[in-house]
């Protein structure tokens, strides 16, 4: 049986004709939706349009617009009697402004209800989907449903009780906002990861972007103490898990998948040491592959619910951004549905209050096989599909290889890889600001002007940060010349994950 109340919709539609200076209270929150007659519904959009047009809504001017536009009403109703009848009520401003309060949450009642039967509908009808796809598709019903409902949508003057919330926040100070990454020069430029958030790495094929987002989700999770899932649409479990012991241990990661970590006496104590250090870390692992971002979308919800709980803080990883059953056509391009993907992504990482980490691929304009420093493109340019990425995401960063030409000016103490931001929406404490540029000498012995950017070093699996350019400068003119085939300072693979 549908919800709704004739008599509030025209206690509502008197307060409006009486006390029309609240409709610009009101007009954000109600609309022709929340009448359930069609005859109200009618009446509450001439006065809109009169109050809009800054006529007063006259009862006899409202009858005659509705009898102008032509419309009939069943049960052949007389509209100049009806509004006369409406108007007989006497309504304060306030008591009119508690009735549209009391109207929007029935048309909430009445939304929620009809989605509820249309979910038992879907129920009925199921048996042929597989349980996944039922569940999915029920949670996306409900679930568009609740997150459409916004009820903080007012403008708030800035000022107002800011002089509390940064005194507040001095009484208890913290190092960062938002989770801390194993990476200090990157939470010193850009902070932690804040919730709520998109951080999108764009890469090219085979240049460690799935190793660096394994790395950046499982060690923040270890370091705050957060629960992390990462949702993987290429690599298999078992091909993670094997990664991830290979990056722990050092042993090289075929000989763990063959089973030839046995046979070498050096290799054994590492691995066998491992099952100490992993023995209670939990870090969950779901493929993927087949899963549009509807069902995406439902799994992070089941999951937050069971593993982590409303409210408390974790951490998500999708790797990558890319089709996954999404379905395109004719009316549907490519672009269009990776657009969708990322919006969703992005809501749903406001539903949880969590930072979501993902990737994306870039074009061939950001290929650096055989290719000089300065011969690739490192800019948003290069990045594949949708400019939504950078409409979303909070940071957007470039992970590639850095070429032989890069790796001998920084010389090799200061890693394998670089991470060029394109986008930075938060800084960290020591942050440069918008324009983060640094001049740095080159191979000519000439000065010149090159975006910051920071250093990792990236061997078996593991990924540890070298510095920034900012660095790299202090350390070359702070001490003589390299040797290119010295080793000092760069990280042993035998080093432990956890350290």
């Amino acid at each position: 049986m549908p919800i709704y109340s004739y008599p509030l919709e025209r206690h509502v539609l008197s307060g409006l004709i009486k006390n029309p200076k609240i409709f610009a209270d009101i007009d954000r929150f109600i609309s022709e939706k929340d009448f359930y007659s069609d005859v109200h519904s009618t009446v509450y959009c001439v006065i809109r349009d009169c109050l809009n047009k800054g006529e007063k809504p006259d009862k006899v001017l409202l009858a005659d617009k509705i009898k102008n536009l032509g419309i009939s009403f069943k049960d052949d109703i007389n509209i100049y009697d009806y509004i006369e009848n409406i108007c007989f009520t006497s309504v304060t401003p306030k008591a009119a402004f508690q009735a549209c309060q009391e109207l929007c949450k029935t048309r909430i009642r009445r939304e929620l209800h009809e989605t509820f039967d249309k979910c038992q509908k879907f129920i009925k009808t199921s048996g042929d989907k597989e349980v996944d796809e039922i569940v999915s598709e029920l949670d996306a019903l409900y679930g568009d449903k609740i997150s459409s409902y916004d009820f903080d949508d007012e403008p708030v003057n800035i000022f107002e009780g800011v002089e509390d919330l940064v005194e507040e926040r001095g009484n208890s100070p913290s190092e960062e906002n938002g989770l801390l990454t194993p990476y200090p020069e990157f939470n010193r430029m850009f902070g932690g990861l804040r919730q709520g958030n998109i951080y999108a790495i764009a890469s090219r094929p085979a240049q460690g972007k799935s190793t660096f987002l394994n790395d950046i989700c499982f060690r923040t999770s270890l370091k705050n103490k957060v629960p992390a899932l990462m949702l993987d649409t290429e690599m298999s479990t078992v091909d993670i898990q094997f990664r991830m012991i290979a990056s722990l241990t050092g042993v090289p990661v075929w000989h763990l998948e063959s089973g030839n970590w046995r046979k070498n006496e050096e290799m054994v104590p590492k691995v066998r040491e491992a099952w100490k250090q992993i023995k209670d870390l939990e870090y969950d692992h779901y493929h993927v592959a087949s899963k549009n971002i509807d069902q995406i979308c439902s799994i992070i919800r089941r999951w937050h619910f069971s593993k982590v709980g409303r409210g408390n803080p974790c951490i998500i990883g999708y790797d990558y951004i890319k089709l996954t059953g999404e379905k395109v056509g004719q009316n549907w391009a490519e672009y269009q549905a990776i657009g969708d993907k990322i919006d969703k992504l992005k809501r749903m990482s406001e539903e949880i209050n969590a930072p979501i980490l993902t990737a994306m691929q870039l074009n061939r304009g950001g290929e650096n096989q055989n290719r000089s420093g300065a011969d690739v493109t490192d800019d948003s340019s290069v990045i594949s599909l949708s400019d939504r990425l950078q409409w979303y995401a909070s940071f957007v960063g470039i992970f590639r290889r850095k070429t032989l030409d890069e790796i001998a000016l920084d010389t090799p103490r200061f890693g394998t890889h670089k991470l060029i931001p394109t986008k930075t929406r938060f800084q960290g404490k020591d942050a440069a600001g918008h324009q983060d540029i640094i001049r740095r000498p080159m191979e000519d012995g000439k000065e010149k002007y090159v975006t910051n950017y920071l250093s990792f070093s990236v061997e078996n699996f593991r990924v540890e940060e070298t510095g920034s350019v900012r660095d790299i400068v202090e350390a070359q003119s702070d001490s003589p010349p390299e040797d290119p085939n010295e080793t000092d300072g760069e990280i042993s693979l035998n080093q432990g994950l956890l350290d």
